[in-house]
């Protein structure tokens, strides 16, 4: 069966939602005392029948438990493959949908990490500074003379650096979700699912 991934994705959301629903239903009928009737079953006179029934049907829930399982693991293995596969461009850089996906799940955190960490140094520097020249008895010194004792925050990254990071932060996240959708909309994926 050929559907796109983003129908691929659905699917796997709403087998997600029936796996759930199975391991509720279980939980309330997996096991019940044997000198009562069953809820899950029509037969309500005859207690064997009755437990028999019972027993057809969630055995039943659980085949289709393991089928939806694996459903679930056909479409999975078939959208990483076609995100191993497909490029997609995003601020000007093409790269596989994978990769993409790395940058936003996992790598995003740590550039954001990376921008408030610089941010807090030069704040912290900038304090520094500033209560170093508060300190300084600057009164009639040349303007040249108070340059040259007066503190000033050292740049140890070049400002470029951060406004390179701040500028794929701002465009990189802005572009994913679109991008994603887009290309998911468009891609077709090969699943044999029941």
């Amino acid at each position: 069966m050929q559907m796109t991934i983003a129908r691929a994705m659905t699917r796997k959301k709403t087998i997600k939602a029936q796996l759930e629903k199975i391991t509720k239903d279980i939980s309330q009928h997996g096991a019940i005392n044997n000198k009562r009737l069953h809820i899950l079953s029509d037969e309500k006179k005859d207690i064997k029948k009755n437990h028999q029934e019972s027993i057809d049907k969630v055995k039943a829930l659980f085949q289709q438990f393991y089928d939806l399982k694996d459903n679930y693991i056909k479409l999975t293995v078939a959208i990483n493959k076609a995100n191993l596969e497909t490029d997609i461009v995003i601020t000007g850089k093409t790269m596989k949908i994978a990769e993409a996906l790395v940058y936003k799940n996992d790598i995003q955190a740590y550039f954001e990490n990376l921008k408030y960490a610089y941010q807090k140094a030069v704040s912290k520097a900038t304090t520094e500074v500033d209560q170093f020249n508060k300190n300084m008895k600057t009164e009639g010194l040349s303007e040249q003379v108070k340059k040259e004792v007066l503190a000033d925050v050292l740049y140890l990254v070049p400002i470029e650096k951060m406004d390179e990071l701040d500028a794929f932060l701002v465009e990189f996240m802005t572009e994913i979700d679109g991008t994603l959708n887009e290309v998911n909309a468009r891609t077709f994926v090969e699943v044999e699912i029941d």
